[in-house]
């Protein structure tokens, strides 16, 4: 399976629109990866030259929703329909405050990681690790910090969405293959990309406690592929999955995010502009899981309550993983 994410929106505090992040779910079966990927391609060379960029590449915000439309017939619902699953969140409904608070309780772990290295006299690169780790996670504006959590939430979902309908559809082969294409935007240097798979690794660790994966027992008895492929000592472990099997890619270069970026647009205009009706109503039959959008809403809490705990932080094990 390989599953592509987009996002689309501002993200930016004073926003009252929905800002989306949308994963799709597209088969990796030789001949359905192809017949898609074929779908995808007559259709993008069917519409006028007037409505591609420099590269030949079609961007979705320039279709009517008539072309919407008949994109979501062509492509996503036609054999094998694409599987999406949808995540948005609307940041005047996410105060800045709040969304501080997340920041701070991370920062209290990091730093207090930091000062842990440096008083049991562990070498002074692993606190510095922390250091940079927080000052990265400092600097971030309110808008990329929003993006990170939406889109780990996004992968998280995604990824207990992708076993479950393997398994329902009867493709849970194509487990042991899954590749996530994310679409380039600022993680962009090495030291960032480790801290955000980061960032990640403990998203899906939380995720996992409130929608675990949907794993049969018949392989817990019997054995399964994707449990040898990514079980360590009785637990799943998706390390080799996010750091060898997950990129940062252009859109012109992997036709799966234009599609993601079709998605996106529909909902966009359709929640933000009450447009799109149709190719909504086409689209949300594509949902996985309860056929929602899950809205982000981060809770508020007393950031004085938050003391560093070695024993229960989350962070501490980063400089082991480098």
């Amino acid at each position: 399976m390989i599953i592509a994410i987009d996002e689309t929106g501002s993200f930016n505090a004073d926003s009252a629109d929905r800002s989306f992040f949308v994963a799709v779910h597209i088969r990796q079966r030789k001949t359905l990866y192809k017949a898609k990927r074929h779908q995808f391609t007559q259709w993008e060379d069917s519409l006028p030259r007037s409505l591609k960029n420099a590269k030949g590449e079609i961007k979705s915000s320039l279709l009517s929703d008539e072309q919407l439309t008949e994109f979501v017939r062509r492509i996503i619902c036609d054999h094998y329909f694409i599987g999406i699953t949808p995540y948005c969140i609307r940041p005047s409904q996410n105060a800045e405050a709040v969304v501080e608070k997340h920041r701070m309780a991370n920062l209290i772990g990091i730093r207090g990681s930091a000062n842990e290295m440096r008083e049991l006299g562990r070498p002074e690169s692993f606190a510095k690790i922390y250091d940079d780790f927080g000052n990265w996670l400092t600097k971030l504006s309110y808008a990329q910090y929003i993006k990170i959590l939406v889109l780990g939430e996004c992968i998280s979902a995604a990824l207990v969405n992708t076993v479950g309908h393997s398994i329902t559809g009867g493709y849970d082969d194509e487990l042991t293959r899954i590749k996530f294409l994310i679409d380039r935007d600022f993680i962009k240097e090495p030291q960032q990309n480790t801290f955000w798979h980061e960032v990640l690794r403990n998203q899906l660790y939380y995720h996992s406690k409130k929608n675990p994966l949907p794993v049969l027992n018949k392989w817990k008895s019997k054995g399964h592929p994707f449990l040898e492929k990514y079980e360590m000592n009785g637990h799943l472990d998706f390390n080799e999955l996010f750091w060898k099997q997950c990129y940062f890619v252009s859109s012109h270069d992997n036709f799966e995010i234009r599609i993601a970026d079709g998605v996106n647009t529909i909902l966009s205009r359709r929640f933000n502009k009450r447009q799109c009706h149709q190719a909504y109503l086409l689209l949300r039959k594509c949902f996985l899981k309860d056929k929602k959008i899950t809205e982000m809403l981060l809770p508020d809490f007393n950031l004085d309550d938050v003391r560093y705990n070695p024993a229960e932080n989350p962070w501490r094990n980063l400089s082991n993983n480098n």
